[in-house]
């Protein structure tokens, strides 16, 4: 499995996901955003939740989608 995480310093859930997949033993990679680009992904994609996940390459938000595919 690979994981990308797009995340952002303020973001609690971003945490929560790093959490989650270390307590898996998943190994990731992460991008940190700036507020700028993060507004830009959250207008492009047309979702604001946080983290933004890549896994095996899907576009997945959010801690509990996280979660149900892993």
């Amino acid at each position: 499995m690979t994981v990308v995480l797009y995340t952002w310093d303020a973001c609690s859930h971003c945490q929560r996901a790093r959490e989650l997949l270390d307590r898996h033993g998943i190994e990731w990679r992460e991008h940190a955003l700036d507020v700028a680009l993060r507004r830009e992904l959250a207008r492009r994609l047309g979702r604001a939740d946080m983290p933004y996940a890549l896994v095996d390459g899907d576009l997945v938000g959010g801690v509990s989608e996280i979660a149900q595919r892993i």
